[in-house]
């Protein structure tokens, strides 16, 4: 059976590491960072890929500077809806 890979998630995983390394939020726990992460991926378009090849041009697509400008967008806004309602007290 073949494997999909999401190429935006990963992609959004780096960018939200690296926004929490620059960037003092309320609280970076893990359910935060998955409510990031999910908020921000749900209005990403998904880059699904089942082959090397599929993998290195998806890879390469989505590395794009306006890529990911528009991913650090999404996970700047995810950021601040879970900083304004985060999921735990």
């Amino acid at each position: 059976m073949y494997e999909l890979k999401n190429h935006m998630e990963v992609a959004a995983r780096n960018a939200l590491q690296d926004y929490l390394r620059r960037t003092a939020v309320p609280c970076a726990c893990e359910r935060c960072q998955a409510d990031i992460l999910a908020l921000a991926l749900n209005r990403l378009p998904a880059r699904y890929s089942v082959s090397l090849r599929g993998e290195i041009l998806t890879s390469f697509e989505s590395q794009g500077t306006t890529d990911q400008a528009k991913i650090m967008a999404e996970i700047v806004q995810a950021s601040g809806q879970v900083a304004n309602n985060p999921s735990h007290n």
